[in-house]
């Protein structure tokens, strides 16, 4: 009888970063052609594996085979020659380049000097007609919609004729309808042989795409299943070491608290139309909507990111005229960014640093004692958020999500913001650590501090809201207030065909 030998074997890999024991002797088995799903809350080892068998670090110990052979990769160039690639969350595109010219980057062959067109539309052809896609190959990535960014980031995967594909929060920008299409691709893809790591916080998305589940926490796996082995209640109560429930939030009817913010007839042709509501301090106000809806934009007004905006913002009364970003921070009004790593964080700075990037040129003094109250500031910051660092001086990029948000936050606790402005504040960290950041928005307002949060998980608003505006096509449509805001009401609203 043939013995299968598996396309990916991981045997005892252990790392440690300083006194943060990442992974502890895991052992990780995959077939060729399957889907196998990683789940975990975040810090829980996930990210580790990930970076361990794609070349991005080396392991304490441990080994790691490719289809029977030990390898160790110099680095992430290595590991994708050698047959392993990874597709991450944040999208590596360069927008003024085309379709062609993003799939085969770092690849590109010259021919008498000049760069091969040929091969390199070719090759590009090649990696979309293995996803069954149709995008043209000079249009530039820029103009397309999200959706078919992500679809050009896999065949950008692909070019290499990768063993392991492995894919990182893929469907975190999706619509339901496209994410639907991203599943089907990827059984698509293990049907022709590759080997697909899956790693989702989407528990509903796991049935549908995965041949098996491997459940990490602290660090370790704690089980390896079948799908339909387990039911979600116990895959969380494995991901959690006990189960555990996210309650809705208390309202607080704060209408009779001064308002912190008021926006009057906000418009942006095409975007946005006569938006207005009032924000009372010690209020958490949801903006729901799916893709499409005006979300961003909005925020993106109100912070004076955008020029083309009409209608006015007021903060504690007083017209802010001219707005942009700086005009607004004085004012005591921050922004966070849905692309955390594009626009939240310096990666490769420190956790402390990173904290201090608005308040030091704010609230910090700029004589002798600066050093002293910096470091005071960074410590308070990141114990009063829990935000899990081995120190201050660990870089922000090797945190988990999770404690990454929690540092943009607290960049703007440190400077001292009353009003936050949230942009899927969530995005891509795990039902626990979610549940962590709604506690934080929750205590900030009991705090006195306002927020403005918006999400597309609709079901996230009763867990943080006290009310919730419903966006569609750029208005504002309906607010719900209370136990009107749960997640079917909104579901319904923002469903809603208007005449």
């Amino acid at each position: 009888m043939d013995v299968v030998v598996p396309v990916l074997e991981c045997r005892n890999l252990t790392k440690r970063y300083g006194t943060v024991q990442a992974l502890t002797d895991v052992d990780f088995t995959l077939r060729r052609g399957e889907v196998r799903a990683l789940l975990g809350k975040n810090g829980a080892g996930k990210s580790t594996l990930v970076n361990l068998v794609s070349g991005a670090v080396q392991p304490d110990s441990g080994t790691i085979r490719l289809n029977g052979k030990d390898v160790r990769w110099d680095g992430p160039g290595a590991a994708r020659s050698g047959g392993i690639s990874v597709v991450h969350q944040e999208f590596s595109l360069v927008p003024g380049l085309t379709v062609a010219e993003n799939i085969t980057m770092g690849r590109w062959s010259s021919r008498l000097g000049f760069i091969d067109q040929e091969r390199l539309q070719d090759d590009a052809r090649r990696a979309l007609d293995q996803l069954g896609e149709d995008i043209p190959l000079w249009q530039l990535v820029g103009s397309l919609p999200i959706a078919q960014q992500q679809l050009v980031e896999i065949a950008k995967a692909l070019v290499d004729n990768p063993d392991v594909l492995i894919l990182d929060e893929p469907t975190s920008a999706l619509n339901a309808s496209e994410v639907e299409v991203l599943l089907a691709l990827v059984r698509r893809l293990a049907a022709t042989g590759v080997s697909v790591i899956y790693v989702s916080h989407r528990m509903n998305e796991i049935p549908l795409v995965a041949d098996a589940m491997t459940v990490f926490r602290d660090g370790r796996e704690v089980a390896t299943l079948g799908i339909g082995e387990a039911s979600p209640e116990r895959v969380a109560a494995m991901i959690a070491g006990e189960v555990t429930d996210v309650a809705a939030a208390v309202y607080h009817d704060r209408s009779d608290a001064p308002v912190a913010l008021s926006v009057r007839g906000l418009a942006v042709d095409g975007v946005l139309e006569d938006v207005s509501f009032d924000l009372h301090e010690g209020e958490v106000l949801g903006i729901a909507g799916f893709l499409g809806s005006g979300r961003t934009e909005l925020l993106e007004a109100i912070f004076g990111l955008r020029h083309d905006v009409r209608g006015s913002v007021w903060v504690n009364g007083k017209e802010v005229r001219g707005r942009r970003p700086r005009k607004m921070l004085a004012r005591r009004v921050a922004m966070t960014s849905e692309d955390r790593k594009g626009a939240g964080i310096v990666p490769a700075m420190g956790t402390g640093e990173n904290v201090l990037l608005t308040a030091r040129s704010r609230v910090l003094p700029k004589i002798w004692l600066r050093r002293r109250a910096e470091s005071r500031l960074q410590a308070d910051t990141i114990d009063k958020l829990a935000i899990r660092t081995s120190s201050p001086a660990q870089e922000v990029g090797t945190l988990s999500g999770g404690n990454q948000q929690k540092a943009v936050i607290g960049r703007a606790l440190a400077a001292e913001m009353r009003v936050l402005l949230l942009d899927e504040p969530t995005r891509g960290i795990d039902v626990h650590a979610k549940a962590q950041v709604y506690a934080l928005i929750r205590e900030l307002a009991a705090a006195g501090h306002s927020a403005i949060f918006v999400s597309s998980e609709l079901e996230e608003m009763p867990l943080v809201c006290d009310r919730v505006v419903v966006l569609r096509a750029g208005r504002s449509r309906e607010v719900l207030t209370g136990a009107e805001s749960n997640a079917e009401r909104i579901l319904a609203l923002t469903m809603k065909e208007d005449d």
